[in-house]
């Protein structure tokens, strides 16, 4: 009886050896950078669907002279659209990295469908904020003796305008581009993400 035991002990442990041999390292590293980008992108999504209802009288506070709010501070139906969404997206991919550390091959559909959608997003986001910088330099001309709009026609206006671009093409750009070259071109196989005999990761 006790020889029985010790030999499907034995069996059980060469199963569980085989297959940590056999998982993939790769799918528990995406699924956390997922985890940790998804819950940023709900904490930041979720800050700025709180915010926007206040933002344009936040703008009046920093005003001294009685001025209407920067015209690009309101808030619009495209800006809750894009917040909304860059919110549910965020949603996604938090669960698309827990799928990923849990071996699913659901987890690739998930992160293609958030790089697709991610990239005319933040196409739309860009030109959105591009109108508003504009809206915003208008109202700068017409009040050129606030301070406030002073720094909008100054050099850190400028700096700000740089800064953001470039976050934009790294992070905006780069992540979902990220995800559609690994889950599309790369790692297409469930294998290479479940493990297998295959050997292919």
């Amino acid at each position: 009886m006790q020889e029985h035991q010790t030999d499907t002990n034995e069996v059980v442990e060469h199963w569980e050896q085989a297959d940590l041999v056999s998982r993939p390292k790769w799918p528990k590293v995406i699924g956390i950078i997922s985890i940790v980008w998804g819950s940023l992108g709900l904490f930041c999504g979720g800050l700025g669907l709180v915010g926007l209802p206040f933002s344009e009288k936040l703008s009046s506070m920093a005003l001294q002279n009685g001025e209407p709010a920067p015209y690009g501070s309101v808030a619009t139906g495209t800006d809750y659209a894009i917040t909304g969404i860059g919110f549910c997206l965020a949603l996604l991919l938090l669960f698309a990295g827990i799928a990923c550390v849990s071996y699913r091959p659901l987890t690739r559909m998930m992160h293609l469908l958030y790089g697709g959608i991610s990239i005319p997003l933040v196409v739309w986001s860009f030109l959105n904020q591009q109108h508003k910088l504009e809206l915003n330099k208008q109202w700068a001309e017409q009040y050129p003796d606030n301070p406030v709009a002073q720094t909008m026609l100054g050099q850190g206006g400028q700096t700000g305008e740089i800064i953001g671009l470039v976050l934009l093409i790294v992070l905006g750009f780069g992540v979902p581009v990220f995800y559609l070259l690994w889950f599309g071109v790369i790692k297409t196989k469930p294998e290479q993400i479940t493990g297998g005999d295959e050997g292919v990761y």
